[in-house]
């Protein structure tokens, strides 16, 4: 036979007097609304956080002690339970105390018992003295209103991000910053990386995830940010995570924002400044040497000249039999006369002397240009194709100058179609060109300008040439700007590159 089992006792009601106790040991004040009878039981500790016995706090009527901005809403959270629209009732206001002073309280309560028309009958709760949070919130909160006077009043704006839900506010100092209208609300990914300008976005996200991540104690970071004109400034950003869950996870960061744009810009002004310091003062010192050169080749070549006219003299006597050496010997005497002109042109040049111009018609020029570079040509295998359009003006030019560009044009084509397997042509071409000029284009075969300068090919000491000093671009766009003209590059791609330059032409 089975052993009886012992039967469950059921407990005995809780007592309301030992309930009171239990809360009031928690530190809340008990009260106990009877309402058909109006009676309202209220513990000491009810009356004591505000200053009053017992006694007092029995005759107290406490719709009168709530302060003026608290009392409609406390109320009506009252009348809300009471009528069963919410199951319980919760609100934080403030009563009057003996001393005249407000304190905070948190009450709840809750319903305990209806008649058979579901009118209340019974409302019990508690009050709880909360003055001691709410003073902490409020210093929070003039803390943070300090912060951020002194924050914006050192021009810095500010941002708060909730990483985990994605919102970010910012300040309207910063809204002002990219020109965002509005309060509208905006998340951090519209902020960064969506807003980064794509050369400052690896190493910018670079920063703010090693912060994230913990490995630094803060971020702090300059980069671009693009406004709403889609106009890009440099920003000065740092953030500081001050919330993270257990796992170390990253939940809200804050910090600044400071444009610092305007000093970006002076310091590229001063970068750009220190560069054209030192190319100026290469070329003072190309200039003197120039000037230098100039004078030393000056006399080596009256003397080749003045000799090759000895020789042609003599060449008289011999006859026709010295014939096949006379045409050698005239392009001697010539080349080493128009070097002499080139010197003296140089030194007028360096001295920023104004060029020596005349009527010159262009193909003239292209002729005897290619004339006497034809050995070049020849020994790179290049073929000319000259197009001359027909009834070119001429142009008010110092010839030899004009033929410096020429020719520096032209060398550094052959130079580009020094590689090219197959047939290598040179295209110079003039035609009229707009606003009464004429428009002279040399064009390759090459492989393009090279990457390193064809953001700017006129670049003083720019050059891909092992043996070049990247002075002979620039020198002729000065030539062809001091005759008024203009030089640029129309094309450049893997099938070839076209130098264009225009020249004014003489009306008539």
């Amino acid at each position: 036979m089975a052993a009886p089992q012992p039967q469950a006792t059921p407990a005995p009601p809780p007592d309301a007097g030992l309930w009171r106790l239990a809360l009031e040991a928690s530190g809340d004040g008990v009260w106990d609304w009877h309402i058909a009878s109006g009676h309202e039981y209220r513990s000491p500790l009810w009356g004591a956080m505000l200053g009053y016995s017992p006694d007092e706090a029995a005759g107290l009527e406490w719709r009168h002690l709530l302060h003026p901005e608290d009392r409609d809403e406390a109320l009506r959270r009252l009348e809300a339970c009471l009528h069963g629209a919410t199951p319980a009732y919760e609100a934080e206001f403030r009563l009057l105390g003996k001393d005249g002073r407000y304190r905070w309280i948190q009450a709840r309560g809750t319903v305990c018992e209806r008649d058979a028309a579901g009118d209340p009958v019974r409302f019990v709760g508690t009050h709880r003295d909360v003055s001691v949070a709410h003073a902490e919130i409020e210093n929070l909160r003039k803390s943070e209103r300090l912060w951020r006077f002194a924050l914006e009043g050192h021009g810095d704006a500010r941002w708060d991000w909730s990483i985990d839900g994605g919102e970010i506010y910012i300040s309207p100092s910063f809204r002002s910053i990219i020109g965002l209208c509005g309060n509208r609300p905006v998340r951090g990914n519209d902020i960064w990386p969506e807003r980064l300008h794509p050369a400052d976005l690896r190493r910018a996200m670079a920063v703010f995830d090693a912060h994230l991540r913990g490995r630094e104690p803060i971020a702090d970071v300059e980069f671009r940010l693009r406004c709403e004109d889609g106009a890009y400034r440099w920003v000065a950003v740092r953030g500081k995570v001050m919330e993270r869950n257990a796992a170390g996870k990253a939940l809200r960061m804050t910090g600044t924002v400071r444009d610092v744009h305007d000093r970006h810009l002076a310091v590229e002004r001063e970068k750009r400044q220190a560069q054209e310091l030192a190319r100026a003062g290469r070329l003072i010192h190309m200039g003197e040497m120039a000037t230098a050169l100039a004078h030393e080749l000056n006399q080596p070549l009256t003397a080749i000249r003045n000799f090759s006219g000895v020789v042609l003299r003599r060449l008289d006597a011999v006859g026709p039999l010295a014939d096949p050496l006379r045409e050698p010997l005239e392009m001697i005497a010539q080349q080493a006369l128009r070097a002499g002109e080139i010197v003296h042109r140089v030194r007028g040049f360096v001295r920023k002397g104004r060029p020596v111009t005349v009527p010159v018609a262009i193909g003239s020029v292209v002729r005897s240009v290619v004339r006497f570079m034809q050995p070049d040509l020849g020994a790179s295998n290049v073929r000319v194709v000259v197009d001359l359009a027909e009834g070119l003006p001429r142009v008010l030019a110092d010839r030899v100058q004009l033929e410096q560009v020429l020719a520096n044009l032209i060398r550094n084509a052959i130079d580009a179609m020094a590689a090219l397997a197959g047939e290598r042509v040179l295209r110079i071409s003039a035609r009229p060109g707009a606003d009464g000029c004429v428009e002279l284009a040399v064009a390759d075969q090459g492989p393009g300008l090279a990457e390193a300068i064809r953001a700017d090919p006129f670049l003083p000491f720019a050059t891909t040439k092992p043996d070049g000093v990247g002075l002979g671009l620039p020198i002729c766009r000065t030539i062809v700007e001091n005759h008024g003209g203009r030089l640029w590059v129309e094309h450049s791609s893997p099938a070839g590159t076209t130098f264009c330059f225009t020249l004014p032409a003489l009306a008539g």
